[in-house]
């Protein structure tokens, strides 16, 4: 009986997780802790930031890029980037400087078709 019920969870997880884009069925529950991440103060804006203008900034770079940011935020969501693959801390003799990684840019590319659509659309 207890496997009947995992199957029966597994096999709702499956339909509850899916888009059907016409062409394919896509998983969002992969792409969860990134988009919990994303949905965080501020994490996009950084994304953003550091992919201008070369893809290396400092930390005050960062942070006066990012207006009424805060410097403890703004050092949490770096860390958290950090973890997360999608930005590489570099300590040199200039000091530290963040760049995004390669999973890091292909985000911020994959994030811009979004941000554009919502760049039209009235705010709620």
């Amino acid at each position: 009986m207890n496997s009947r019920k995992e199957e029966k969870r597994a096999e709702n997880r499956i339909k509850a997780c899916m888009i059907d884009d016409g062409q394919r069925k896509v998983c969002i529950d992969p792409a969860l802790p990134i988009m919990n991440l994303l949905g965080k103060k501020y994490t996009m804006m950084i994304i953003g930031v550091i992919g201008n203008e070369g893809n290396r900034k400092n930390f005050n770079e960062i942070l006066s890029d990012i207006p009424f940011s805060s410097s403890t935020i703004i050092s949490r969501r770096l860390k958290n980037l950090v973890n997360a693959g999608i930005v590489a801390r570099r300590v040199d003799s200039e000091g530290v400087t963040y760049s995004l990684t390669n999973f890091g840019l292909g985000l911020r590319e994959g994030m811009l078709p979004l941000l554009r659509f919502l760049e039209k659309v009235e705010p709620i």
